[in-house]
């Protein structure tokens, strides 16, 4: 344990980081600036959205789909934020573009098909892209859905909306949220790093940049300055077992929700 510790505080160190975003707007939230959340429109506009089609990702029946895949992160934060439960939840989605009859398990290197295919290794190298692995997007065992979005009620009566896809590239890419009071709204990027505050009662609007060090914006630092203050006896974690459990089965709610036509329970 000693030495974990010791691991790991020499990471802290070097990925020392100022508060996360989310936390930032928490702390916005908390100063009033714009009064209690009335709506969200929360959105992941994912640019490496080949990792889902072209490599292990694409079976479905390891993911469990992109809801459980991605979203869990997003109903986490949006949870977070809001300190309110989630109650109800619909959700749809759809397959467009990595859809195809070309023959499962397929490698790109065997098409007879790759010179011209916008989707093999060589063609998204030569665009500037990044490879993601060695499958045909577009072979019939090619699954997960590439755009998704769901309805979420709250205990009080507010909702949210929130959408992924993974077709988005280079600029086009967005993670982040509007959230909406009556006095103003924030709204925050992961891509950008940064948060802008809008007051709603005066002509007034604040934009902050939030320098981010260490993988997913600093969280792992954060989780694991925590996790050695829990492991030390110093603090509680910040991160609890329930609401990982929530956000997964909001997950599994928005599911069955897309794949039934059905409102779900939570």
């Amino acid at each position: 344990l000693e030495a974990l510790i010791y691991i790991i505080e020499k990471e802290i160190k070097l990925l020392k980081t100022e508060l996360t975003i989310h936390r930032k707007v928490r702390e916005a939230i908390d100063a009033h600036k714009i009064g209690p959340i009335q709506h969200v429109a929360a959105f992941n506009y994912v640019t490496y959205g080949g990792d889902y089609y072209h490599n292990w990702y694409r079976d479905d029946s390891i993911t469990g789909g992109l809801f459980l895949q991605k979203s869990t992160h997003d109903f986490d934060y949006i949870n977070y934020i809001l300190d309110e439960a989630p109650v109800r939840i619909c959700a749809m989605k759809s397959k467009q573009i990595f859809k195809g009859d070309m023959p499962a398990k397929l490698k790109c290197a065997d098409c007879e098909k790759a010179d011209v295919c916008t989707e093999s290794p060589q063609n998204i190298q030569k665009n500037g892209g990044t490879v993601y692995g060695e499958y045909c997007c577009f072979a019939s065992d090619t699954g997960n859905e590439d755009s998704g979005s769901v309805i979420l009620e709250y205990e009080n009566g507010m909702h949210a909306v929130y959408s992924q896809n993974f077709i988005t590239r280079f600029g086009a890419e967005k993670r982040g949220a509007r959230l909406i009071g009556y006095k103003g709204t924030v709204e925050f990027d992961w891509y950008q790093d940064k948060i802008w505050v809008y007051r709603h009662l005066e002509d007034v609007r604040e934009e902050y940049s939030v320098a981010q060090c260490g993988t997913h914006s600093g969280g792992d630092t954060y989780l694991a300055e925590n996790f050695i203050a829990v492991m030390e006896g110093k603090d509680k974690s910040r991160s609890t077992l329930e609401e990982g459990i929530l956000s997964a089965t909001m997950c599994l709610a928005a599911k069955r929700s897309a794949n039934e036509h059905i409102f779900c329970e939570i």
